[in-house]
């Protein structure tokens, strides 16, 4: 067991260097949970496209009306389809990053729904960041709950295939929510996002696919100790990912070249759960998605979150 957590470290160790140079309680099973949370009948549909699969959705919650857009591919192939839900950037909106993100576009491949959730203020409480939803103390881990059993009461959904994704203040969020809730959200895609959530020891394995810029100037890859967006700043990406590593009880790390920078990923991890970061090199702050994006840093996130998302849904 000695030599098994030194080969831990060395691993770590070893990937802190190479991130550092590319810089320039007993848990309720998830089906039970959502029978006993649905949202209110007082939920209803403001805006149904049949033409696109797309519907926004509306509800009270907390004192404040709030609302979410899924978008359902047409043509299931099983009873109960996966879900993954997307969460914005600070500033940003559900519906502008549908448009930006693409995710849609595989949906139906994935036998999935995609759910785009609106924070308050456009900002989400993921611990010391961001903006309005912090400020006031906007409880988004019970929020954003809700929002997935309100979908299920819509769509069957499949409580083993359930994933999270954002970019940013939404990769924030997407790390807190597997943080708190692994026993909803045990996969996750994150861009530009560390962990500043209050508490971080996954009871569950959680897979976690993190991809980082090595310009990024927002949320720097080897973090800050203090920023305009919160008080704390943002500890290193590698910090972040290995809190989800040591909690898999994962035994090593390996690292690689890619040709746009370096993947670094978690070897021996409890229930097969996967653990990777992959950072860009000349990656700025932003959500790389489209064949342009692609030919410029060598990352579409279209593609590889679904790669990814239904990678870990299969070894499930």
């Amino acid at each position: 067991m000695a030599s098994t957590s030194r080969s831990r470290l060395r691993g770590f160790a070893r990937w802190r260097l190479i991130a550092a140079t590319i810089a320039v309680a007993g848990i309720a099973a998830p089906a039970a949970w959502l029978a006993t949370s649905a949202q209110p009948e007082s939920a209803r549909v403001v805006a149904d496209r049949a033409d696109d699969g797309v519907r926004v959705v509306s509800f009270p919650y907390a004192g404040a009306q709030r609302r979410y857009r899924i978008y359902a591919p047409p043509g299931a192939r099983t009873a109960r389809r996966g879900l993954l839900l997307v969460l914005h950037q600070l500033g940003g909106s559900a519906a502008r990053f549908e448009q930006q993100s693409g995710l849609d576009r595989r949906a139906a491949a994935a036998d999935a729904v995609v759910v785009y959730a609106d924070g308050l203020g456009h900002s989400w409480d993921a611990g010391t960041c961001c903006g309005y939803a912090v400020r006031h103390r906007v409880d988004d881990v019970r929020f954003l709950t809700h929002v997935v059993a309100d979908v299920e009461r819509r769509v069957p959904i499949d409580p083993a295939r359930i994933a999270v994704t954002g970019f940013s203040n939404g990769a924030l969020m997407s790390y807190r929510l597997v943080c708190e809730r692994p026993d909803l959200f045990s996969v996750a895609v994150v861009v530009a996002g560390d962990v500043v959530g209050p508490r971080c020891n996954p009871a569950l394995p959680v897979s976690m696919l993190h991809v980082h810029g090595g310009r990024d100037a927002v949320i720097p890859l080897s973090g800050e100790p203090t920023s305009p967006l919160a008080a704390g700043g943002f500890p290193p990406a590698a910090a972040s990912i290995e809190r989800l590593a040591v909690a898999d009880q994962c035994l090593d790390a390996t690292t690689s070249q890619t040709t746009d920078g370096v993947a670094w990923t978690a070897v021996g991890c409890a229930a097969d759960a996967a653990v990777q970061l992959r950072t860009v090199a000349n990656l700025n702050h932003h959500y790389p998605a489209g064949d342009a994006d692609r030919v410029r840093f060598g990352v579409d996130m279209s593609t590889l979150t679904w790669s990814f998302v239904q990678s870990a849904w299969s070894s499930r």
